[in-house]
This record gives C-alpha cells, sequence and structure tokens, in this order.
C-alpha cells in the first residue's frame, strides 16, 4: 500500500476539498508513491510524538492537527514545527493531515463529541470563514432539561476533564451547542441557537459577551473537546490499515495548579 493510498482513502472520507482555505490538509510532508509502510495516527504532531515515530519505525504518520501551519521559510533543526518536519523528513517519514476536513464531515468531529456528551444531534453552525457552505459546529438537544451545572459536571466526567463555566449555573439546559476546539467566535451565533456552548480556548471577552446573551459557556479545552473526533480518526485509519498504531500525546499546554490554605 502507498502513501497516495491513504491520501485517498482519507479523502473519500473527510473530503479534503471542503476544508477551510485557511486549513494545510492532505499531504503535509512526503512522497505520494511512498510504501505506507508503518502507519500511525496521532492529535497533533509534539516532539514526543516524533521521537515515537523514530522508535516504532513509523513510515507513515496521519494527524489530526496540521504540523506546519504558517508559511515556512525556513527548515532548520530546533525545537519548532519546522524542526519536527526535518526530523520526519530525514527518516523518510510521511504526515497526512485531516483537521477541518473532518470537522465539516458527515459524523465529523463535532458528531462524535455530541454523541460523547450524549446529545442528540439536530443541525449545524459555525460555517468555515470562507462562506464555502461546511460547518464545523453541531448542535442538538438534551432527551430532558438539566441545570448548566449539571450538565458541566457531565461534560468533565466524559471528556475527563476540569471545565470553566460562565453563565448562570442554574439555568435549566435543553439545547446544546458544541464546537471542538476554539469556539470564542462563535458564542453570538451559538446564543440564538442554544443554552449551552461546549468548547474551548474561550477569550474573557466572549465568555463576557456570552453572559450578555444568556448563554452558558462550558469551556472543557481545546484538546479535551477534539478528543472523541480523534479516537474516530484512529478507527477510520484502521479500517484500511488494521495494524495502524496510535501515538498517545496529550499536547495541550496547560497544568491544573491548586493554592490551598
Amino acid at each position: 500500500m502507498l502513501v497516495a493510498d491513504i491520501h485517498a482513502f482519507l479523502d473519500d472520507r473527510f473530503s479534503f476539498e471542503h476544508a477551510a482555505a485557511w486549513d494545510p490538509v492532505g499531504l503535509q510532508l512526503g512522497e505520494p508513491g511512498a510504501d505506507s509502510g508503518r502507519i500511525a495516527v496521532c492529535h497533533e504532531v509534539t516532539d514526543g510524538v516524533v521521537e515515537r515515530c523514530v522508535e516504532m519505525g513509523i513510515a507513515t504518520l496521519v494527524s489530526y492537527h496540521p504540523l506546519l501551519f504558517e508559511p515556512t521559510t525556513a527548515v532548520i533543526a530546533g525545537p519548532t514545527a519546522a524542526g519536527r518536519a526535518l526530523q520526519l523528513l530525514r527518516r523518510g517519514v510521511s504526515l497526512i493531515v485531516v483537521h477541518t476536513a473532518m470537522d465539516v464531515a458527515p459524523r465529523g468531529t463535532g458528531d462524535l463529541l455530541l454523541e460523547a456528551l450524549g446529545v442528540s444531534a439536530a443541525g449545524f453552525f459555525a460555517e468555515t470563514e470562507d462562506g464555502s457552505g461546511y460547518w464545523i459546529g453541531r448542535h442538538g438537544s438534551l432527551d430532558g432539561a438539566t441545570t448548566a451545572q449539571s450538565f458541566a459536571l457531565t461534560v468533565s466526567e466524559r471528556l475527563e476533564t476540569s471545565v470553566r463555566v460562565s453563565g448562570d449555573l442554574n439555568k435549566t439546559i435543553r439545547s446544546v451547542c458544541v464546537l471542538p476546539g476554539s469556539g470564542s467566535s462563535s458564542t453570538s451565533e451559538a446564543a440564538d441557537i442554544a443554552d449551552v456552548l461546549v468548547t474551548g480556548d474561550v477569550g474573557h471577552h466572549s465568555a463576557q459577551a456570552a453572559v450578555q446573551l444568556g448563554l452558558v459557556v462550558i469551556d472543557a479545552g481545546h484538546i479535551q473537546t477534539e478528543r472523541p473526533g480523534v479516537n474516530h480518526l484512529y478507527d477510520s485509519v484502521r479500517a484500511l490499515a488494521p495494524k495502524a498504531l496510535f501515538i498517545a500525546s496529550d499536547s495541550h499546554p496547560w497544568e491544573d495548579v491548586f493554592w490551598k490554605t
């Protein structure tokens, strides 16, 4: 099997042409005609993931997040994205990225997050910035009403992470928006659709604006809200390559520190 075969397989499931215009999805490193060799899947290409690729003899790596996001004018060894790209290229590792192509696809990242939270899907929101008619966010409804505080505890339990909540913890929650990753820019849109938004990377001013709109926001973290989708990506790759490996790397940069008297 060639790298091109894996690329075509993923393109069939998560059409690369439907990704946001700014998003560098598809084959980022390597040669389409190279043998795919040993295959692995990761959430993000960290230094630890590169080390594991070298240790395990990985020849093709499928990542949810892009490695090279900004325009690259130099590829020099070091603790940077370009430095990691150089290490992979030196060892002949090809890299395929799905990111927003998977987000907007049927059973995309948002769909998997809804499922993980026990929410019945109803529709889409948060169109990609280029107005392509493809949507990253999803919305749906709960089987029964609950409070914002109770639902926040459910999110924390299901995603196995701590959460931040803005808004009225006693508010009755029936409808839910989710936007895996970063959702600060979509709070006003979510407020027109749902009682609560589950996302990550919510800034101070966006949270304040959401409170004024009556929207409860549950910030469960960028990486954590994407994990259900990444698990689905791994399952998808194994449908083609049953022996594919998953390189686990909790790539979020935050640590929880608590002050105690």
